[in-house]
């Protein structure tokens, strides 16, 4: 696929001479450094959420549960240190489940990544805090950073790897509200009491939700960059499957803020899914042999989307959410009990497989023939067909939510059994999102976000379509409101990745294709894999299947 052409870029430069009201591109708002999105971790390892430190109710016999995490084949366990358990008052310190947890892992040889935080009702300015009991509201800054010093100096040896709170951006886990400002305060000063105890430590991020990346965009303004080492998300999509969830393209967002601020690798700290009822899933649509099926597709997903460290969330169920691997039974010390997804777990740590033979799906291009496109309602953008693909071009201005639709005025219909959609694209470095409306037998509209627009390279996107995937992207029209067979791609939509860019930009689309399987053969879906310059690129195609994912891989002809 060719580069943008020297008048495509003088009439971008002449579109930003006539946004005299409006605010210009800014320059470290270009994504200048190539991205790797849904490109192969080069280290994949497989973790869990053990909680022995906080959960399990006896310090005495900790080598039973830690033994039983060694036997399920991880290398990684996510311990959490709180706080008002290690200090309950000022004057107090107490290391007994701490000290015995940390060190039965130890013996089992399991790396731990431990969470520090949350705080202690006597060091937060909420009256309503009980003094020695948890607490989320935004702690005091210099106890928390003495809190924190005792125990990175006590554990120093055996934990080398620090992640600063759970879920800041969240209003659960920071009252009274998330607040990136404050949050990166805490995390610098707390990244410089570890660093100075020990230089080799690793800062890891508070897990943050990946779709929605402005509270990340938040702590690289106020100067918190380069305060930590790795960038942690909690991709939650259930009840989607990770396939329905599109989990493959989780790390996108982050990956495009990355390439602004300076690379970081990326880990998945909390994933799962509960085998019946939970806060995520009222309604109970996954049991237990889905959540056993959907463990190793999620930790398949995660890895080619680039994520190194996925942690299973959790080790053993709570009474009202059903995500571990073992059931409650009578209590936290109840390991009698082992659901399939623990098998699952097992399986995936011991054989950690690369790549496998699998029949290819059929790729059928849908722009193959001269079509005609609208744009039904905005002003904000131009298409025009060239040699070498669709050349979009947009225009931003507002500070809201902006975006720009080009509708076809005859709908494509999708072939029976489409698995997936894919897009071929050059970007121009803005990382928005790219998607595809698709009508359906009603007339209604439903969106599939294909990923985001990366840099000035050849790029390949994909977006599972199925069922849940098309209903939960439900856009407009009159009807039930579920996508109905048979099915069309209507429109192309560029949409902003967060409400303060505005800005121009210009990109290149070479080819849209369907991905059909024959029904019943699982569920496809195509990721670039290594160099995606022209001629260079390869093309993986992933079946999901019950249990596993097997891989095809072929040569993607260059586009000239």
């Amino acid at each position: 696929m060719r580069q943008l052409t020297g008048p495509c870029r003088l009439v971008l430069l002449c579109l930003v001479a006539g946004l005299l009201c409006a605010d210009a591109l800014i320059p470290h708002d270009r994504v200048t450094q190539p991205f790797a999105i849904r490109a192969l971790a080069e280290s994949r390892a497989v973790g869990i959420n053990s909680h022995l430190t906080t959960r399990y109710p006896d310090s005495a016999t900790m080598p039973i549960p830690a033994a039983i995490l060694a036997d399920l084949g991880v290398q990684w366990v996510r311990e959490d240190l709180h706080w008002h358990r290690i200090q309950p008052d000022p004057a107090t310190w107490d290391w007994t489940f701490s000290d015995a947890a940390l060190s039965a892992l130890h013996r089992q040889r399991l790396q731990v990544l431990a969470v520090l935080g949350p705080a202690v009702g006597w060091a937060t300015p909420d009256p309503t805090d009980h003094p020695n009991h948890i607490s989320f509201a935004a702690p005091d800054e210099a106890a928390f950073v003495a809190y924190v010093a005792a125990v990175v100096q006590r554990y120093r040896h055996v934990v080398k790897h620090w992640q600063v709170w759970n879920e800041p951006d969240q209003a659960l886990f920071w009252r009274p509200a998330p607040d990136p400002e404050q949050y990166t305060r805490l995390l610098t000063a707390t990244a410089r009491t570890i660093r100075a105890i020990d230089p080799t430590a690793t800062i890891v991020l508070g897990g943050i939700n990946p779709f929605e990346t402005s509270f990340l965009r938040a702590i690289a303004a106020y100067g918190g960059w380069h305060a930590f080492d790795v960038i942690a998300i909690h991709p939650y999509v259930d009840p989607l499957n990770p396939v329905e969830g599109n989990l493959i393209a989780a790390a996108d967002g982050v990956r495009a803020i990355a390439a602004r601020y300076g690379w970081k690798p990326v880990w998945a700290t909390e994933v799962g899914w509960a085998s019946g009822a939970s806060d995520r899933d009222p309604l109970a649509l996954i049991d237990a042999a889905q959540q056993a099926a959907y463990l190793p597709q999620a930790y398949y997903a995660l890895w080619q989307g680039g994520v190194s460290h996925v942690f299973w969330y959790a080790l053993k169920d709570d009474p009202h959410n059903t995500y571990g691997l073992f059931a409650y039974g009578s209590g936290r010390a109840d390991f009698s009990r082992a659901k399939p997804v623990a098998a699952a777990l097992r399986d995936l740590a011991a054989s950690m497989p690369t790549v496998d033979a699998a029949m290819p799906v059929t790729t059928i291009h849908l722009l193959d023939r001269q079509v005609a496109w609208q744009r039904p309602a905005q002003p904000n953008g131009s298409i025009r067909q060239a040699q070498d693909g669709l050349h979009i071009a947009y225009r931003f201005t507002t500070r809201a939510n902006d975006y720009v639709a080009f509708e076809l005025r005859e709908p494509i219909a999708l072939p029976a059994h489409t698995r997936a959609l894919m897009v071929r694209l050059s970007g121009d470095g803005s990382a928005h999102h790219l998607r595809l409306w698709v009508r359906d037998a009603e007339g209604e509209r439903f969106a599939l976000t294909v990923g985001m627009i990366g840099p000035e390279a050849d790029q390949v996107l994909s977006a599972p379509i199925g069922y849940r995937a098309l209903q939960y992207g439900y856009v407009s029209g009159e009807g039930n409101r579920r996508p109905d067979a048979p099915l069309a791609l209507q429109a192309i939509v560029v949409d902003d990745q967060y409400d303060g860019w505005s800005g121009v930009g210009e990109l290149i689309i070479g080819e849209i294709a369907a991905l059909v399987g024959e029904a019943g053969d699982g569920s496809y879906y195509t990721l670039p894999v290594g160099d995606t310059r022209p001629g260079t690129a390869s093309e993986m195609t992933v079946k999901i299947t019950a249990g596993a994912a097997v891989w095809l891989r072929h040569t993607i002809p260059a586009t000239r």
